[in-house]
């Protein structure tokens, strides 16, 4: 099923709710755009709130910072890696934003004390995608960006963020997944996106409860591998309910910003910008 849709230029996220036809267990799956309105965070709250009333446990993603201990025990090369290994750069999240007008998730979701984070540390996530991948991709964002202004990288990624909006709502996730601007080498790529997908999935999969019913609080990327991992587990879907996020600007003049800056990268003049 879509992760993402567009209706009438509004970008809409999807709950689907999962029974197991063994058990009458339910997995409410809730994809989450990283980005909205204010009112997107608002209404998803108050869907959580109505699950975890009837006595569904709430998981939710985010890479997680592991203990000092830890770290004292890594070796050079994934420390000197520690801090490139965000799943979203926050700098492009908070250009995304002012660009559209909306807010991040962590500032518009009320988290709750009784959520649980059932994702990697961040020195899991290092160990499992190889310090070098890692390496690779955070310098091939810094290079693609580079020479741009604050105000073009913010039109930028602000255009860039309703296209990819809009690719995603026509089931161009596949096309997605095996394309980056950011991927220099696709080698590195592949390795930091299968942990950042299929690993991550397969844990969240590995926490559900036995004994009760839980709401996975997951980034729409994950919602085919977490959708096919249940339905291997006996899951067969029984309702989708579409969240709007907020509403997108024109397609053209997004496109227009996007390829002049495209076309501007690939020359010595990047300066000039879009």
């Amino acid at each position: 099923m879509r992760h993402t849709r567009v209706r009438h230029r509004v970008a809409q996220t999807p709950v689907v709710r999962y029974e197991n036809r063994k058990t009458g267990r339910t997995v409410t799956l809730i994809a989450m755009m990283h980005s909205g309105t204010t009112a997107y965070f608002r209404q998803i709250n108050e869907i959580i709130a109505g699950l975890e009333a009837k006595g569904a446990v709430v998981y939710y993603e985010g890479i997680r910072p592991a203990a000092e201990e830890e770290w004292a025990g890594a070796a050079d090369g994934e420390r000197a890696v520690r801090g490139l290994s965000e799943p979203i750069d926050d700098r492009a999240l908070q250009a995304v934003c002012r660009y559209l007008g909306w807010v991040g998730q962590r500032t518009g979701l009320k988290y709750s004390p009784s959520w649980r984070n059932v994702d990697l540390t961040d020195l899991e996530l290092i160990r499992q995608a190889q310090p070098r991948n890692i390496s690779e991709m955070s310098n091939s964002f810094s290079d693609v960006v580079a020479g741009l202004t604050p105000d073009q990288f913010e039109v930028v990624m602000g255009s860039g963020g309703a296209l990819v909006a809009r690719l995603l709502s026509l089931d161009y996730f596949d096309l997605l997944g095996r394309l980056s601007v950011f991927a220099v080498s696709s080698d590195a790529h592949r390795n930091v996106d299968r942990v950042m997908l299929k690993e991550r999935n397969r844990g969240a999969l590995a926490r559900l409860p036995s004994d009760a019913d839980a709401v996975l609080l997951w980034g729409s990327r994950h919602l085919p591998g977490l959708a096919a991992g249940l339905r291997e587990a006996g899951y067969r879907r029984r309702s989708t309910v579409w969240v709007p996020v907020g509403e997108l600007p024109a397609v053209w003049p997004c496109l227009r910003v996007f390829w002049t800056w495209m076309r501007s990268s690939g020359t010595d003049d990047s300066a000039n910008g879009p």
